[in-house]
């Protein structure tokens, strides 16, 4: 897939902003992108792939490719352009179609809006659904991690702490666990996580990077490293625990 990210990953912003909306892409990095088509080799070898297999053990059909695709619908919407290179168009939408276990019939003689509607439409599902959320992010860190809920009601002497939108995050250390804390505006307690990673292995200590909070359209995360690497944190705008992912 590196073929598949570097053609993203590397566009500039797009002057087609207001034709058709897309929600959620900043989430994914892919708001301000120059929608890039993907070379005709890179289009036959994902018709090809066995997405199914791909996905292991999961049962969730998503993959970080779909909102690769997502992004890219805009560029062929009647109200963003006249000439619609609709053999593209309909490769992608094999692609999606085959990734998310739809029959192709369900946009059998869809007008080209209807069925860029259709997508945009799942990919939304997919999105305001977190548990697919972690599938479909373009990472090679280790995850998502859910750590344990830490029982101990006891109030924690905060090591490290970070003021957020919604309160505050802080890390406190009781023995071998790193106890990660969240709380709203009135010190009031949100969740309480000993945070763990592969093999359910205690993590011995957790940083906030200098401005560690990003706030987007689906998520708030926390970007933090523990022993020089990457943790990165997934809450509500809320301050609600999401999942985690970390570099190990």
């Amino acid at each position: 897939m590196f073929l598949t990210l570097n053609l993203t990953l590397f566009g500039q912003e797009s002057g087609k902003k207001d034709c058709y909306e897309i929600k959620y892409l900043d989430f994914f990095g892919l708001d301000q992108m120059k929608i890039i088509k993907w070379p005709q080799t890179e289009l036959d070898r994902l018709i090809k792939m066995d997405f199914v297999k791909n996905r292991g053990q999961s049962k969730i059909k998503t993959s970080f490719i779909i909102p690769m695709i997502a992004y890219q619908l805009k560029e062929y919407h009647p109200n963003c352009n006249t000439e619609i290179d609709t053999i593209y168009l309909s490769k992608i939408s094999k692609i999606y179609l085959k990734i998310r276990e739809i029959e192709s019939n369900k946009l059998l003689n869809k007008s080209i809006a209807e069925k860029i509607n259709f997508i945009r439409a799942d990919f939304y599902s997919q999105v305001e659904n977190v548990d697919y959320l972690p599938k479909m992010t373009a990472t090679f860190d280790d995850g998502p991690f859910y750590g344990e809920d830490f029982g101990n009601k006891l109030e924690l002497i905060p090591i490290k702490k970070q003021e957020t939108e919604f309160g505050t995050l802080s890390v406190s250390k009781i023995k071998d666990k790193t106890i990660l804390t969240s709380k709203n505006k009135n010190g009031e307690l949100i969740w309480q996580k000993s945070i763990t990673g592969l093999s359910d292995r205690n993590l011995t200590e957790l940083n906030f990077t200098e401005n560690p909070m990003e706030y987007n359209s689906v998520a708030t995360v926390a970007h933090m490293f523990s022993k020089g690497e990457r943790f990165t944190l997934y809450l509500k705008s809320d301050g609600n625990f999401m999942y985690y992912f970390h570099s190990w």
